[in-house]
């Protein structure tokens, strides 16, 4: 048998962009269960039948083992905590979420994309998960969109539409927030730690200007996500920055690979991109990325 590098499986596993869905049960004694899940999918239409795979170390792994029914919960994309909480917290972790309870005393989480409440069809071990099919008895849905992860973190497909239309109607700047090994590539000037960036070609647009830059610098990145398009007021230029994941540590003279955890102390050339650090280090710890949009003194954080 080929030994495999199971954390390297685990991280092409998750190259695979999916939605993030919560499945709750009910135990006999009415103890109220929930993990986060996107091994999550479709199986028929006729029967109606979806499957989900909690893991054999679950700490409700008995429960959905056992159980007769079972409900499964389409995050939306402003849903990121509730993902959050039903990934990591302890104790009751339905405390201060909205939700109510299906037929069969499922909890139904409120203001998700679509929900299926669902009665066990088969149950099949398979390594460390369990198959767990369910037949769909009721479900709902509606128009919103939903929560994305991949590579170990969370995406919107509205907010990234939004903020890719407006990048294309802006000329300005586009630079780049990039990491490899916890560290982040910063460039050191005599006023200060600044990121890589470029004028934007409006030929090409401010995510193909940054990744064409970057490749010319001899950078091996994938630029993912936008993470703050504004107008910078004093320098009158609109600016965007890109998250990107580096494959290797190269940094292409463009500076020097940083701890992330020592960001906070660093110097910046500008208030803007220090504030814009300082809150990329908050959501690295919490896990959760948002976009902001206004100029570089005012804005709104989606």
């Amino acid at each position: 048998m080929t030994n495999i590098d199971t954390r390297e499986l685990r991280n092409a596993f998750g190259s695979f962009m999916t939605g993030v869905t919560v499945v709750t049960a009910v135990s006999d004694s009415g103890e109220k269960v929930g993990f986060t899940a996107n091994s999550f999918t479709s199986v028929s239409v006729n029967p109606p039948l979806l499957l989900v795979c909690p893991a054999n170390n679950l700490s409700s792994f008995d429960i959905f083992n056992t159980c007769q029914h079972f409900a499964v919960n389409i995050l939306a994309e402003d849903q990121q905590d509730i993902s959050n909480t039903f990934a990591s917290a302890k104790g009751d972790r339905f405390e201060g979420i909205s939700w109510h309870s299906d037929e069969h005393g499922c909890p139904v989480i409120d203001d998700t994309v679509a929900h299926f409440s669902c009665t066990t069809f088969s149950n099949s071990p398979a390594g460390d998960h369990i198959l767990l099919v369910g037949q769909v008895n009721d479900f709902a849905a509606n128009e919103k969109l939903g929560l994305g992860y991949a590579k170990g973190g969370y995406f919107s497909l509205g907010m990234e539409h939004r903020a890719e239309e407006l990048t294309h109607s802006l000329d300005g700047v586009v630079g780049s927030i990039i990491e490899f090994d916890n560290k982040v590539l910063l460039s050191k000037t005599d006023k200060g730690y600044t990121l890589p960036q470029v004028d934007i070609r409006s030929e090409q647009g401010s995510q193909k200007s940054i990744r064409l830059f970057l490749e010319s610098q001899g950078l091996d990145c994938e630029v993912g996500s936008v993470y703050s398009v504004y107008e910078n007021l004093d320098a009158q230029k609109f600016t965007t920055y890109y998250r990107a994941n580096a494959l290797n540590e190269k940094a292409g003279g463009l500076g020097e690979y940083i701890d992330i955890d020592k960001i906070s102390d660093l110097k910046f050339v500008s208030s803007d991109i220090q504030s814009m650090l300082q809150r990329f280090v908050l959501e690295k710890q919490n896990g959760v990325f948002r976009l902001y949009v206004g100029d570089n003194q005012t804005g709104e954080i989606h």
